[in-house]
């Protein structure tokens, strides 16, 4: 039986693993940031590969209401459903994971702290399944709610699985938590990846070399992103090496709510009550643009604007290192 094979339950347990809570998912690549599942499929997936973590996750995502299974499409799925309502019914709510998860398969991280912040971050390379140009990024939740965000896919259209796909801003790399080496975004392609990639999960740090995802214009040689999350803080770190310095770099971020910039080196981000600080080095100057969302996929999610804070430095070096510290406010 397939069901007794290890990967098909780290299959299933990806459902959980990828749920914030409160409806927030991690959404790399053309996912919503809103989601969770079908309760009723997940246990019928718990109980087939002997899990009780999903078993208890799809207790949980039921928030106290009783199982209802509905004839669907699929007579043979709502039938398997019907079976097991009572049992779900009597299931363990909990959403329990371990403080990191580690896919290298994919090099999707997921790591947490007793604090309340969860963070996600991914290498990978620029074809996969549903690709933005994305190696490299993060997003950063605070007590469920998502902070630094991926904006994720508006609606599908032609364009969106034509030879025009990446002009389209959301799958770009400069609007996603990414640099833009030399002034060059990343490129679309298999050969554009992540390489040594690495996550400890002891200590709960996670670095890749990005460099190999950007074009020969970019001249990078390498350029290591590192994120550490301990008890208190997201520590974020750049270190690279260029073939030649052309033009400044710069470092974005995409976020929404409310931010301000309450003084040099430091930008405040609340959002629906939750506030972080990020602490920035002193060669760059922080700016703020406003995107407007007009499609509904998207503003169905982040209402009518979400924001790209951009770092630009006037420096051009060949060889440098960036630190960037994001850590809650009370």
């Amino acid at each position: 039986s397939l069901f007794n094979e290890p990967m098909i339950r780290r299959m299933g347990e990806y459902m959980s693993r990828s749920y914030v809570g409160n409806g927030w998912v991690v959404n790399f690549a053309d996912a919503s940031a809103q989601g969770g599942g079908d309760p009723l499929l997940i246990y019928r997936f718990g109980k087939a590969v002997n899990s009780d973590e999903m078993m208890y996750f799809a207790a949980y995502l039921l928030k106290g209401r009783k199982p209802y299974a509905t004839m669907g499409n699929d007579a043979f799925r709502s039938l398997q459903s019907l079976f097991c309502c009572n049992e779900l019914a009597k299931a363990t709510p909990k959403h329990d994971m371990p403080d990191v998860t580690w896919y290298p398969e994919t090099e999707f991280c997921y790591m947490k702290n007793k604090n309340g912040m969860f963070v996600a971050v991914k290498g990978g390379f620029n074809n996969e399944s549903h690709n933005h140009n994305d190696v490299g990024t993060f997003s950063l939740y605070v007590n469920t709610i998502p902070v630094i965000i991926d904006a994720g896919v508006g609606t599908y259209t032609k364009q969106t699985f034509s030879k025009d796909r990446y002009t389209i801003w959301t799958m770009q790399s400069n609007y996603h938590n990414l640099p833009m080496i030399n002034g060059v975004p990343q490129r679309f392609g298999q050969q554009y990846r992540a390489t040594n990639t690495i996550c400890n999960e002891k200590k709960r740090v996670f670095s890749t070399d990005i460099a190999a995802a950007y074009p020969v214009e970019a001249k990078v040689k390498s350029w290591v992103r590192s994120y550490a999350l301990d008890d208190n803080k997201l520590v974020i770190g750049d270190v690279y090496t260029l073939d030649e310095a052309i033009n400044p770099n710069q470092v974005n971020f995409l976020t929404w709510g409310n931010v301000t910039f309450p003084s040099a080196g430091k930008i405040r981000i609340e959002v629906k009550g939750q506030k972080v600080e990020m602490h920035y080095p002193p060669q760059f100057k922080a700016g703020l643009e406003t995107i407007k969302l007009d499609d509904s996929r998207l503003s169905n999610v982040w209402g009518k604007e979400i924001y790209r804070i951009t770092l630009k430095t006037d420096e051009k070096k060949e060889t440098g290192k960036y630190g960037f510290v994001v850590q809650q406010v009370k």
